[in-house]
C-alpha cells in the first residue's frame, strides 16, 4: 500500500436493497480504492456485494447480525428505524475502531446512514454524499398509493412523523456547523433540496455509469432473453423502479396510451400489486409485464430491445436509468422534472416531456422509434456522458479532490 495514500473509511448503512445508490457505490468503490487506502463499513450486505468488494482488495466491516430497516406506521411515528440504526452502529465495534484509523470518512446517505455522524468526532473530516430526503418526510407523494389515491394520508402522516422529522433534521446539523464536515449532493436539483430543507449549501458529486457494463454491443450471455420472456423488439417501453407513486409506474401506463407500445416494469412490487397494475394496463389498452429479480445480462437485453426507456418519477434526485439508457444507445424519454433535466437534453440525446401531455408523449415515443433519430440520440448520449464526466474514474477523482481540499 502506497504510504502517501490517505486512509478513507467509506460508509453506507443499508446495502441489501441493492437500489441505485448501492449499485453506484459498488461501481465506484474499486476506483476510489485506487486513490485512497479504503475500508468499507455497513450495517447489512449481500453475499455478492461482499465477494465483489473482497475480490477488489477492499476490507469489509459488517456486524455479526445484519441490521434490518424497520417498516410500518409504528416505525414512522416513533422513529424506530433511526433508533435501531443508531443502536446497530453503537454495537459495531469494528466501525468505531475504523473511525479512529481513518484520515477522512465518506458517508453515502440512505436508510440508517444519517445515524452514523453521531459517532464521528468533530475534528474528523467527514464528507456526506447526499442523495435525497427520506421519502415521505418532506414530500406528500410518497404517502400516496401507487395509483395516486389516498390523498387524505399525507397531512395526517406529516403530523405523526413529527418526532422522526425532528430527529432526521438534527442529524444534518453538524454539516451546517462544522467546517470539517462537508456535503456533496448527487445533482444540482438535489443540492437545491438540501439547501431548501436543511439550510446547507453543498456541492455536486454526480453518480456514474460503467460503459463496459452498459455496453453498446450485446454480449453472448444476453442471448435470446427478450424472446424467452415473450417480448418483441421495439414493441415495448421500459421503466425501472419499485411500484410506488413516487416512481410514477401507474403514470407510465397512462402516458403510453395511444402509443401502441406495451410497458415492461423492471422492479415492481408484491404479486398482488403487480396484478393490479396489469389489470390497470388492460383497462387502458396497454399490455404490462412486470419483471423482478433480473440478472444483469437479462436486464440489459430487455432495455436494449425496447423502443425507449421512460421515467415519470416525482422529484427524482438524479436518476441512473437515463444515463444507463444513454450508455446502451437506447432512447431516454423522461418527464421534464428533477435530476432528469441534468442528463437528458431535449431533442439532443432524448426527450424531456411534460407530465400529463399525452399527445406530446406519443410524439416523443414515435421519434424514439425512428432509426435516424435513435442513431443521433445514441451518438449524443455518449457525448453527454463524457461532457458531464459520468464515469467511475471521474467520480473517484472528484471525490479525491473534495477530500483533499478538506
Amino acid at each position: 500500500m502506497s504510504e502517501d495514500k490517505q486512509r478513507l473509511l467509506v460508509v453506507k448503512a443499508a446495502m441489501v436493497a441493492n437500489g441505485g445508490a448501492a449499485r453506484d457505490l459498488m461501481r465506484n468503490l474499486p476506483h476510489i480504492a485506487e486513490r485512497f487506502e479504503v475500508k468499507f463499513a455497513c450495517l447489512n450486505l449481500l453475499d455478492s456485494q461482499r465477494s465483489e468488494l473482497l475480490s477488489n482488495g477492499i476490507p469489509v466491516l459488517e456486524p455479526v447480525n445484519q441490521w434490518k430497516a424497520g417498516e410500518g406506521l409504528l416505525n414512522e411515528i416513533t422513529a424506530g428505524q433511526e433508533r435501531s440504526a443508531a443502536t446497530a452502529w453503537k454495537r459495531h465495534e469494528q466501525v468505531l475502531d475504523a473511525i479512529q484509523w481513518a484520515d477522512s470518512i465518506h458517508l453515502t446517505g440512505g436508510n440508517g446512514s444519517m445515524e452514523f455522524p453521531a459517532f464521528v468526532p468533530a475534528d474528523k473530516p467527514l464528507h456526506l454524499h447526499y442523495l435525497e430526503s427520506k421519502p415521505g418526510i418532506h414530500d406528500d407523494v410518497s404517502h400516496l398509493n401507487p395509483d395516486g389515491s389516498g390523498g387524505w394520508r399525507p397531512g395526517l402522516m406529516h403530523i405523526l412523523q413529527t418526532m422522526q422529522r425532528r430527529r432526521i433534521e438534527k442529524s444534518f446539523r453538524g454539516f451546517a456547523e462544522n467546517p470539517l464536515w462537508t456535503v456533496s449532493a448527487n445533482s444540482g436539483f438535489s443540492a437545491s433540496n438540501l439547501q431548501r430543507i436543511y439550510g446547507i449549501k453543498g456541492g455536486v458529486l454526480y453518480p456514474s455509469v460503467d460503459l463496459s457494463e452498459f455496453s453498446r454491443v450485446a454480449t453472448a450471455t444476453e442471448g435470446d432473453s427478450i424472446g424467452n420472456l415473450g417480448l418483441s423488439e421495439g414493441e415495448y417501453a421500459v421503466t425501472v423502479g419499485r411500484l410506488s407513486r413516487f416512481k410514477g409506474i401507474y403514470e407510465a401506463v397512462e402516458h403510453l396510451v395511444g402509443s401502441g407500445l406495451g410497458l415492461v416494469v423492471i422492479g415492481g412490487g408484491k404479486e398482488s400489486e403487480n396484478a393490479a397494475l396489469r389489470s390497470y394496463g388492460e383497462r387502458n389498452g396497454v399490455s404490462v409485464k412486470v419483471l423482478s429479480g433480473l440478472n444483469m445480462p437479462v436486464m440489459l437485453a430487455v432495455m436494449r430491445g425496447s423502443a425507449a426507456v421512460i421515467g415519470l418519477a416525482h422529484g427524482e434526485a438524479f436518476g441512473l436509468t437515463p444515463i444507463e439508457a444513454m450508455a446502451l444507445g437506447v432512447p431516454p424519454v423522461f418527464v421534464n422534472e428533477g435530476g432528469y433535466t441534468e442528463t437528458v437534453v431535449d431533442q439532443l440525446n432524448g426527450r424531456l416531456v411534460e407530465r400529463g401531455d399525452i399527445d406530446a408523449w406519443n410524439r416523443a415515443l414515435e421519434q424514439a422509434r425512428d432509426s435516424g433519430t435513435r442513431e443521433r440520440w445514441a451518438r449524443n448520449g455518449l457525448a453527454r456522458i463524457e461532457e458531464l464526466g459520468l464515469t467511475p474514474e471521474n467520480h473517484a477523482q472528484s471525490l479525491h479532490t473534495i477530500i483533499s481540499e478538506v
